[in-house]
């Protein structure tokens, strides 16, 4: 009998028996996850069912992450309600404002997800933990199913095996390939189906970088998406937490839906034009389009190294007095390594404005919103009309180097032409 790909062997572990990709099973997540706009919504559900307490409150964690700075009332209102909800449950893992940052960040950072394990979320991108060898996969209304009961029915997804093989060049980053693949992927061929990512490409990749990576294949239909560890990993994870944790990689002869061999070397800068992140084209096509907005922060690239390429450009320029530019880091912890390495300095000089970790304006806030007739190159993690409020808008996703080159010349820029000295 042919192998088992990791998401085969994760839930295996879980239903206490093989289990192959097609089977239905009813597997108990490890952790759930819910942030806090979600939270009210899943008390009401169970209050209407009947529901008083939760299958096991220790294996429930709680995120103040897609609005931690309450703007107005009806938003200080609801911060008030997930602490009363939080203590009426008994919920120990509760990150309130200022304690944790972006949810699907900061487990990672702190050891709390570790390789190997099974974790549900309301909400999409806990693909995130794919980065140590996770399989995170999102729910929205069964979420309260499995609060009450433990459990919720899943179809075992197959395996798409994408190899990455060489070194990005100077100028381009993860996020460029991240978005490049998904639109090379395309939808049909992923929906359902987990990317796994292996290959001796990723030896050059740290584990942030990895984190890119897992986040936007979900955006066009993934069921979830993770990297194969490796000694990287090991070290990273051991580093966070004694818990002990299992390395668990595909075997030799697993079956997978499609292997790809995916070249880094070449990949220039790329921007997802609106209003889809998986409309991707070079950089050079989009050359020149006025901006209005811009942001550096999110899931998908908030984290130190996405600061310190924003940095990279930034230093000595300012931005273009036409710009608004919102930098956004991932976690508290992001947030004091950028300040130890001088990255905050940078970005107030260059006229910057700094937000509280989280999710920033890529939750659709109040927090960086847009006004009509206005154009943004951001790092979010998508581009829809109305993601940053306002409907007639337009959206371009792009790279930490790409957005903060663009900032500072109020038009979409390679930063290629930027990089290597100041303005």
């Amino acid at each position: 009998m042919a192998g088992l790909t990791i998401t085969e062997k994760i839930l295996s572990r879980i239903e206490g028996r093989p289990v192959r990709a097609g089977e239905i099973i009813y597997p108990r997540p490890e952790l759930v996850t819910v942030h806090d706009w979600y939270v009210v919504n899943f008390d009401r559900a169970l209050q209407e069912a009947g529901v008083t307490k939760l299958f096991d409150p220790s294996r429930v964690l709680i995120s103040t992450d897609h609005e931690p700075l309450a703007v107005t009332p009806q938003s200080s209102e609801r911060q008030k309600r997930v602490r009363e909800i939080v203590a009426k449950y008994g919920i120990t893992q509760f990150y309130d404002v200022g304690r944790g940052g972006l949810g699907h960040v900061f487990p990672v950072e702190m050891g709390i997800v570790r390789p190997g394990m099974f974790v549900l979320a309301y909400d999409v991108h806990v693909t995130n933990y794919g980065a140590v060898g996770v399989l995170g996969i999102p729910l929205v209304v069964e979420i309260s199913e499995v609060l009450a009961l433990g459990s919720v029915w899943l179809k075992v997804p197959e395996t798409i095996r994408v190899n990455l093989h060489g070194k990005l060049p100077a100028g381009s980053s993860v996020r460029d390939a991240a978005q490049k693949l998904i639109a090379d992927l395309g939808d049909e061929l992923v929906d359902y189906r987990v990317v796994e990512f292996g290959g001796d490409g990723l030896a050059h990749l740290d584990i942030p970088s990895r984190h890119t990576l897992c986040n936007t294949p979900i955006d066009i239909g993934a069921k979830s998406a993770l990297v194969e560890p490796d000694e990287m990993t090991r070290a990273y994870v051991a580093a966070r937490t004694d818990v002990p944790f299992e390395m668990v990689r595909s075997d030799d002869d697993a079956t997978f839906a499609r292997v790809i061999d995916y070249d880094l070397s070449n990949l220039s800068p790329q921007v997802a034009l609106p209003p889809t992140p998986d409309r991707v084209v070079e950089v050079e096509q989009v050359v020149g389009k006025t901006i209005h907005h811009a942001f550096v922060g999110s899931c998908a690239s908030g984290n130190l190294p996405d600061l310190r390429d924003a940095a990279r450009i930034l230093v000595g320029r300012r931005v273009h007095p036409d710009v608004r530019l919102y930098v956004t880091p991932a976690t508290q912890e992001v947030a004091r390594e950028a300040a130890r390495e001088g990255l905050i300095e940078i970005f107030y000089a260059a006229g910057a404005t700094l937000t509280t970790p989280g999710c920033g304006p890529c939750a659709g806030g109040r927090i960086g919103a847009m006004a009509d007739g206005e154009v943004s190159i951001n790092t979010g993690t998508r581009n829809d009309t109305g993601r940053l409020v306002a409907k007639q808008t337009e959206i371009y996703l792009a790279s930490p180097l790409t957005v903060a080159a663009s900032a500072v010349n109020g038009r979409i820029t390679d930063p290629r032409t930027m990089l290597g000295g100041g303005a």
